[in-house]
C-alpha cells in the first residue's frame, strides 16, 4: 500500500509540473495567433531593434515573401501619433499609400524589402485583424 501512496504523489507532481509549462491565457492566445499567420505564409520574427525604437516597443515581426520589387518601389516607415513616418521611399511609391490605409491599426511599421514586406505590429486580441492584414499585404 505504502508504494501506491508513493506512485501517487509522484504522478501527481509530474502532471502538476506539465500543467505548468503548457501556455495559458494570452501565451495560448499568442501561440495559435502565430501559429495561423504561419499558415497564411508569414513568418513570425523576434524583434532585436524594439528596445531602441520607440515606435516598436512591445512590437512583434510578421514577414511575408513577396515577388522581387525594384529598388524605386521599396519604402521604410512608422507609424506614430501624427501618422506615417517615412524613413525611406515616399507616399509617392506605387501603391503604397493604399497598402497603409489598409493596414490595422495596432501596425506600427512597415518595410518594403526586394523580396517581402516585414509588418511590426503589436499582435492583436482578435485574430481577424491578422486576416484584416494578409488581405492589406
Amino acid at each position: 500500500m505504502p508504494d501506491w501512496v508513493i506512485v501517487a504523489v509522484v504522478a501527481a507532481i509530474l502532471i502538476t509540473s506539465l500543467f505548468k509549462l503548457m501556455p495559458r491565457g494570452r501565451e495560448f492566445h499568442l501561440h495559435r495567433l502565430r501559429e495561423e499567420a504561419r499558415r497564411q505564409g508569414l513568418a513570425v520574427e523576434w524583434l532585436r531593434e524594439s528596445q531602441r525604437v520607440n515606435q516598436l516597443v512591445g512590437c512583434i515581426a510578421y514577414r511575408m515573401p513577396l515577388e522581387r520589387c525594384p529598388l524605386e518601389r521599396e519604402f521604410s516607415c512608422r507609424r506614430d501619433e501624427e501618422g506615417w513616418q517615412w524613413l525611406s521611399g515616399s507616399a509617392a511609391t506605387l501603391h503604397c499609400r493604399e497598402v497603409l490605409e489598409q493596414l490595422p491599426e495596432q501596425v506600427r511599421g512597415i518595410d518594403r524589402q526586394s523580396l517581402s514586406v516585414v509588418v511590426y505590429w503589436r499582435e492583436p486580441d482578435d485574430p481577424a485583424v491578422l486576416q484584416q492584414l494578409v488581405r492589406a499585404l
